[in-house]
């Protein structure tokens, strides 16, 4: 590795300018078996970025530091910084329901096995769409996913008889939000026990009916919102909970 090279490692992790004397500390630090004399690697320094500034011009990856007075600061120098760059999402196609119903129930199988969860879909979807086992004990897991609509609104609907079928302590409802902002594509997973969901239709948070209707929407603070009255946030990614 060049000199130069060894300047441009050590200032990358350095915020701001630096004067060659504090540059040689960093360099010696980093690379303790350097050749060069401590007391003569300044000079080394400077003849190096001076080389490097008068050779490439404004392809350096340094520049001089201006003082006050028009010039330039005496053996200072900046390491110049690439713009970051953020990628933006590739626009995912229009799907089906059927689509974006397999790809949630698949996500949450990779989130399950992630948690050291035996996950399995099931053949047949009769309001239970994966069975997850551990430490001998086996859970049903009903997956429903959603995209957000113009206001972040992410829309539910479970059929009532459905519910009342599956209701037990070992049934979870995880509602898949797949969100995207500047930069990617997420998924966020509100997990409901079907006990938590009965008693949310008992106060009249989730209105009883022929199908239980439940709105979720992000807030301008990140929270997320139930039907607008509840804050269901503390239940988001808690994969732990199923236990």
């Amino acid at each position: 590795m060049s000199l130069t090279e060894q300047i441009k490692e050590v200032m990358a992790d350095c915020t701001g300018a630096a004067h060659i004397n504090d540059i040689a500390k960093m360099i010696v630090d980093r690379f303790p078996n350097i050749q060069i004399k401590p007391d003569q690697l300044p000079d080394k320094i400077s003849a190096a970025l001076s080389a490097d500034t008068r050779k490439t011009g404004t392809k350096s990856s340094f520049s001089k530091v201006k003082n006050n007075s028009g010039g330039f600061k005496r053996g200072v120098y900046r390491l110049k910084r690439k713009p970051v760059v953020t990628p933006k999402p590739t626009l995912a196609p229009v799907l089906s329901t059927q689509y974006i119903g397999k790809a949630g129930e698949a996500a949450v199988m990779s989130e399950l096995l992630f948690y050291g969860f035996n996950a399995s879909a099931m053949a047949v979807d009769d309001g239970i769409d994966i069975i997850a086992s551990k430490n001998n004990k086996y859970f049903h897991i009903q997956v429903k996913t959603s995209t957000p609509s113009d206001n972040w609104t992410f829309g539910f609907s479970i059929k009532k008889s459905s519910f009342v079928a599956k209701d037990s302590f070992q049934t979870f409802y995880v509602f898949l939000l797949r969100g995207c902002d500047n930069s990617r594509y997420y998924n966020d997973y509100l997990i409901l026990p079907s006990s938590e969901v009965r008693k949310l239709i008992g106060v009249g948070i989730i209105e009883d009916g022929q199908a239980l209707s439940l709105r979720i929407q992000r807030d301008t603070r990140g929270r997320y919102i139930l039907n607008s009255k509840q804050d269901v946030t503390i239940s988001v990614n808690t994969f732990s909970q199923i236990a």
